[in-house]
């Protein structure tokens, strides 16, 4: 019993310890942690889903701990991109061909430059899905921007990783 306080003060140390040692800005480098984003090109007929899309990868980098949005001045890194696809599809219908659900699939090609040489560091083709069920009031402008969503973190990871 005796030994039941010590114990429970190393656990404690040492789950300070493992705290202490995850500081915000880990995962990303620090000589990478300031971003640029540029609006998105758009080479589909869907009117401004650039706009839609950089504003999703805009609220991703902001809630990113470490990763800091900056202007294009003093930015570390610059991220660009396009949409390059966007299909919106029926999965399922009722009797009366109303639809059940439905799909959206959103193609970015997205480029991470280093600000300060100009060296394409990561090109990148991402496609992600949106989904979507109208009896519970989704259309597929929901879809779409769910799957915005999706794109947006997967890019977001892509700057996680090594280049």
């Amino acid at each position: 019993m005796s030994l039941r306080p010590p114990m429970l003060a190393a656990l404690v140390a040492a789950g300070l310890t493992a705290c202490v040692g995850l500081q915000r800005g880990d995962v990303f480098p620090d000589d990478r942690d300031q971003v640029w984003v540029s609006y998105f090109g758009n080479e589909t007929f869907y009117r401004d889903v650039q706009f839609e899309l950089t504003e999703q990868l805009v609220s991703q980098i902001l809630s990113s701990p470490g990763l800091h949005l900056s202007s294009k001045d003093e930015a570390e890194i610059h991220l660009t991109g396009r949409v390059l696809d966007v299909s919106q599809h029926v999965l399922s219908e009722d009797k009366q061909q109303i639809p059940t659900s439905t799909s959206t699939a959103v193609t970015v090609e997205i480029s991470v430059v280093d600000a300060r040489s100009g060296e394409v560091l990561k090109q990148r083709r991402l496609t992600q899905h949106g989904y979507s069920v109208p009896a519970l009031g989704e259309d597929l402008a929901f879809a779409r921007t769910e799957a915005f969503r999706y794109l947006a973190r997967d890019i977001i990871r892509e700057l996680e990783q090594d280049f």
